[in-house]
This record gives C-alpha cells, sequence and structure tokens, in this order.
C-alpha cells in the first residue's frame, strides 16, 4: 500500500503570527473604520461633530493610557492570558457600541473596546518578538506593520460600504464577531508559557500604573482641549498641572521601585532611547501631515472626500507592501541600519511639503505622503526590533506596551502640533484660529494662511527629524568604529 501523503502544516510559531497579526489587523481596522462612521453617528443622536469625535478620541485614549500597564501585566501573569481576556473584552465592546442606545452609551462602549485593544496591541508584538529568534524578529514585525498598513486601507473603503448600505451598528457588529472567532482560535492555539514559581515573579507596580496611566490621559487631554478651548483656559491649565504633578509623582516613584513599572534604567542604552526617540519624532510627522493634507485638498483644493480618500490609498499601499520586506532586509543587514535609512527617507519625505502653497501640484502632495510612508516602512520594524532586542525577555510586555505608546503618543502630540502651528498662523494673518474657518471660506486669503500653516509646521518638524537623525547616525557610526577597533584583526 502506498504510503499516506500528508498535508504541510503551518509551524507553530507561524500559527501564533497569524492569530496576532489577524488581531491588530482588527482593531486598525476598526479604528479606520469608525472614522468614516463618524458624521452619520452624529446624525442619528442629533449631536454635534466635536462630541461624536469622542467615539474615536475615548478609545484612541484610553488605548494610551493602558498599553504599558497592560504589557507589564503580561510580564507578570501571563501573555496569552492577556491577550486573550483582551481581545473578549474588545469583542464585548464593540457589541456593546452596535447596541448603544446613546451617544455617550457608544463612546463607553468605545472606552470598553479600547481596553481590550490595548491588552491586545501590547501582547501581541511581544508574543510575536518571544516566538522567533533576534534574527527574524524585524521580518515578522515588518509583517505586522503590513498587516497595519492593510488595515488602514480596507477600514474606510469597507466601513464607507457597510455603514452606507447596512448601518453603523452592523459594522461594530462585525469588528465584534471578527474579534470573538480571534479569542476562541487564541485560547486554542497560542502556547502557555511555563510559568516562573511564585518567588520568582515579578511584583505588579499599581500605583506606578496609576501614576502613568493618569499623566498620559491629562496629557493627551490637555493636548486634545487646548487648541479648541485655549492654552489659558481654567479647566486646560489644571490639565497642564495634573500632567507635571503625575509626571514628577511617577519618576520619583519608578526611581525608588524594585519593580518599576517602567524601567527608566532602560534609557540609558542607546538603542532604547534612540529608538524611543526616533519613533516618537517619526510618528508625530507623519501624524501631523496626515491630519492636515485632507483639509488643505477639501479645503483649499476643493476635492470631494471620496477623492481624498483615493488619494491616500497609494501612501497606505507602500507600507503594506514594503514592510515586509524592510524587515526582512533589515535582519539581514542590520535593524540599526534600516531603522536609520528609513529614518532618513522619512525626514526627506517632511521635507517635500516645506513650501506647501496654494497651486501647489497635487502630485507633489501624493509623492510626499507616499516617500513618508516608504520611509515608516523602512522604519518602523526595524526599530522596534532594535528596541525589544535589548531587554530581557521577561520585559518584552512592558517594552511592547512602551513602543506602541511611543507610536500613540506622537499621533496624538502630532496633530496638537499642527493644529496650534496653523492656526496661530491664521490668527496672525487676521482671520479665525480654526481648522473650520477653511470650509467654504469666501475669502482667497484663508487658504494661504492655512498653507503657510502647513509650511511652517512641515518645516519645524523637517528640522527636529533632521537633527535626531544627525544625533543618531552620529551615535551609531561612533558604536560602529568602536566595534571595528575591538574586533581581532
Amino acid at each position: 500500500m502506498a504510503p499516506t501523503m500528508r498535508s504541510p502544516t503551518l509551524d507553530q510559531r507561524h500559527v501564533v503570527f497569524l492569530v496576532c497579526v489577524v488581531g491588530i489587523f482588527i482593531t486598525v481596522f476598526d479604528t479606520s473604520s469608525s472614522i468614516v462612521a463618524l458624521p452619520t453617528i452624529a446624525h442619528e443622536f442629533g449631536t454635534d461633530l466635536l462630541t461624536a469625535q469622542w467615539v474615536i478620541a475615548g478609545n484612541g485614549l484610553t488605548i494610551a493610557a493602558l498599553l504599558v500597564p497592560m504589557g507589564r501585566l503580561s510580564d507578570v501573569v501571563g501573555r496569552k492570558r492577556i491577550y486573550v481576556i483582551g481581545a473578549l473584552i474588545f469583542a464585548f465592546g464593540a457589541l456593546a457600541a452596535s447596541w448603544a442606545p446613546s451617544i455617550y452609551g457608544l463612546i463607553g462602549a468605545r472606552v470598553a473596546a479600547g481596553i481590550g485593544s490595548a491588552m491586545t496591541q501590547a501582547t501581541s508584538t511581544a508574543i510575536i518578538v518571544g516566538s522567533f529568534h533576534a534574527r527574524e524578529r524585524a521580518k515578522m514585525l515588518g509583517l505586522q506593520l503590513g498587516a497595519v498598513g492593510l488595515g488602514s486601507i480596507v477600514g474606510p473603503a469597507t466601513g464607507g460600504i457597510v455603514v452606507g448600505t447596512a448601518g453603523w451598528r452592523v459594522l461594530f457588529a462585525i469588528t465584534a464577531a471578527a474579534m470573538l472567532a480571534i479569542t476562541l482560535t487564541a485560547q486554542r492555539k497560542l502556547p502557555r508559557r511555563n510559568e516562573l514559581p511564585r518567588r520568582e515573579q515579578p511584583a505588579f507596580d499599581f500605583v506606578g500604573a496609576f501614576l502613568l496611566s493618569s499623566f498620559l490621559v491629562a496629557l493627551l487631554l490637555t493636548l486634545t482641549l487646548g487648541p479648541n478651548m485655549g492654552w489659558l483656559a481654567p479647566i486646560t491649565l489644571a490639565g497642564e498641572l495634573a500632567t507635571l504633578l503625575l509626571m514628577f509623582g511617577f519618576v520619583m516613584l519608578e526611581r525608588r521601585s524594585h519593580a518599576p513599572m517602567l524601567d527608566l534604567t532602560l534609557f540609558r542604552k542607546p538603542d532604547y532611547a534612540f529608538g524611543a526617540l526616533g519613533a516618537f519624532v517619526v510618528f508625530m510627522g507623519i501624524s501631523a501631515i496626515r491630519f492636515l493634507v485632507p483639509f488643505f485638498l477639501q479645503g483649499v483644493r476643493g476635492y470631494s472626500a471620496a477623492t481624498v480618500g483615493l488619494l491616500i490609498v497609494p501612501a497606505a499601499l507602500v507600507t503594506a507592501t514594503i514592510a515586509p520586506f524592510a524587515g526582512r532586509l533589515a535582519d539581514r543587514w542590520g535593524v540599526r541600519l534600516f531603522a536609520n535609512i528609513g529614518l532618513a527617507i522619512t525626514t526627506l519625505g517632511f521635507a517635500v511639503f516645506i513650501g506647501l502653497h496654494v497651486a501647489t501640484p497635487l502630485w507633489v502632495i501624493v509623492a510626499g505622503l507616499m516617500v513618508t510612508s516608504f520611509g515608516m516602512a523602512m522604519f518602523g520594524a526595524a526599530n522596534s526590533a532594535s528596541i525589544m532586542n535589548v531587554v530581557d525577555d521577561r520585559a518584552h510586555g512592558a517594552t511592547a506596551g512602551f513602543v506602541n505608546l511611543c507610536r500613540n503618543s506622537g499621533n496624538v502630540i502630532g496633530v496638537t502640533f499642527a493644529t496650534v502651528i496653523v492656526t496661530l498662523t491664521m490668527a496672525a494673518a487676521g482671520y479665525p484660529a480654526s481648522l473650520q474657518a477653511i470650509d467654504n471660506a469666501a475669502d482667497p486669503g484663508v487658504f494661504t494662511a492655512f498653507a503657510a500653516g502647513f509650511d511652517r509646521a512641515t518645516t519645524v518638524l523637517t528640522g527636529v527629524a533632521f537633527v535626531v537623525l544627525a544625533i543618531v547616525v552620529g551615535w551609531s557610526w561612533r558604536a560602529y568604529i568602536r566595534g571595528a577597533a575591538l574586533t581581532p584583526r
């Protein structure tokens, strides 16, 4: 009898990767598709768009505040456990959103989904990194970044179709069902790591977690409210004071803690410190430009929202296609080298927008977005791998949370920075200090002032990115020279 042929099976590590990367895709899809639904949600509940925006903002603030604490908790109690529970919380939050009776109920449901999203985002990267050898990590993180880019493409397109045909509630129900499937799959497929004896398990710093989360909420909430309410408004000043006090308290506590929430001594390691700084600057710049471009294309140039969406797709396609290959090459040639190259290309992409004016050709805008996306695809996975490689395996959860926090906080601060620079420029020209002033503006001078503010913002961002690039490249070169000197001939 002829021997029975067995179908090839996926390596267990790749099954783990697929579970984690699909979970990341769902969370990105959820956020990007929700943005499309905001106008419809505001209309159905009879509320203004500013209130409806908290459907997105509440979710984002929750994720940012909990990334490091949830990552650290996964180091203590187990990453599979936190991932599965987080996916389940996300699924129930999305389901509750689909049944929300009011705008405030919807915001609350989105906050709950944010808790679950923070748990899955913080642990998925740590699980992936822990499943592969250091020489393969950039490749796998590049594939993960590709899934993020794919989610940012599929989300708005699918969201628009679903909202237009079946309604926004069905959109949230779809994400709930998808994440519930991931929950069940993760429970079956993700391996449970060998537990440490109780006496060797690291303690969880509850006070540090509270101070860090409170600090991030105060910081990001102040940055979100400041441009609209005024930086000298009582509530904004209270937020600024609370931010400073909470940051001081957190730093003092962590310096004395034997099991800190965030090990501040890691910032003495150049790969960790410069990697975090580079990630923050890259995502700050990219978020600022991506935030301003739709205002420029719709308000200044008069393109429809659908056309603007199509014009942004090429940049997202660059991320989805380049990131996996960049990660593979970074493993072969060096993660820090590719991170530096990616930072340089991203800086060049920022510089494309310097000198922007009302008549800037459309192809320049699209090309600038594509160059920044190309640079970010080169930078993202390599930089994350360089940070993760310098920490102990037991701290991968907290470190993964911190890496994601650099991205999220950079995004929020980038949008705030762009808003402040542009609105101050518009005010100096004698126009209302609000981005809403460019919608259907009768005076073309508003468009000129907006473009001038866009130019100033990108000029500053390019300068900051160039300084960071010079510092990181200088350190990398000195490290290479020292290594070459120590290598026996």
